[in-house]
C-alpha cells in the first residue's frame, strides 16, 4: 500500500498573503490542526494552530493584520504519493511531524496525518515506532 492510497486529497488550503487571524478562524470552523500554504498551486509552507499560538498570539503580533506568510514553517519535509507507507512512518519519525504534505509535480495533492496511519497501517510494531518518535520531545532551541 502507497501513500496515494489513503492520502486525504480533500485540502483545506491558505494563501501566504492571509491573515493570521483569517487562517485561525479556518482552522477553528473546519476542525482541523494545520493548514497547508499554497501558492499558485505550489505548496510554500504550513502553518498549525500551534504555530500560529507560539509565533503570534503568545508575542502580540497583530494577528487581524499580519499575514500568515510570515509565521509559517517553509522548511518543509514532503511526500510523493508513491512512497510506501513505511517510507511515510520514517520520514515522519525522522523530521517529527505528524502531518505529511504530499508533493506530485511541484503541486499539492494530498496530506497524510498520523492518525491515517494509526487506522491504516497494518504493522503495529512500525506504527508503535513511528509514534513513540514524532512524539519525543525535540531539543530546545533558544530563541
Amino acid at each position: 500500500m502507497n501513500v496515494g492510497d489513503i492520502m486525504s486529497t480533500e485540502l483545506v488550503t491558505c494563501s501566504p498573503n492571509d491573515t493570521i487571524y483569517q487562517v485561525a478562524k479556518k482552522l477553528q470552523q473546519k476542525d482541523i490542526g494545520s493548514c497547508p500554504i499554497v501558492d499558485q498551486n505550489r505548496l510554500v509552507g504550513i502553518v498549525t494552530d500551534r504555530d500560529i499560538t507560539v509565533r503570534a498570539v503568545s508575542k502580540d503580533l497583530d494577528v487581524h493584520n499580519m499575514r500568515v506568510g510570515d509565521i509559517m514553517t517553509t522548511n518543509l519535509v514532503v511526500g510523493s504519493p508513491s512512497m510506501s507507507l513505511e517510507e511515510a512512518c520514517i520520514l515522519m519519525a525522522d523530521h517529527q511531524v505528524r502531518r505529511l504534505p504530499i508533493v506530485e509535480n511541484d503541486k499539492l495533492v494530498g496530506i497524510i496525518a498520523q492518525a491515517d496511519l494509526a487506522i491504516d497501517l497494518e504493522e503495529d510494531e512500525l506504527l508503535a515506532e513511528t509514534l513513540e518518535k514524532i512524539s519525543e520531545p525535540s531539543h530546545f532551541r533558544g530563541g
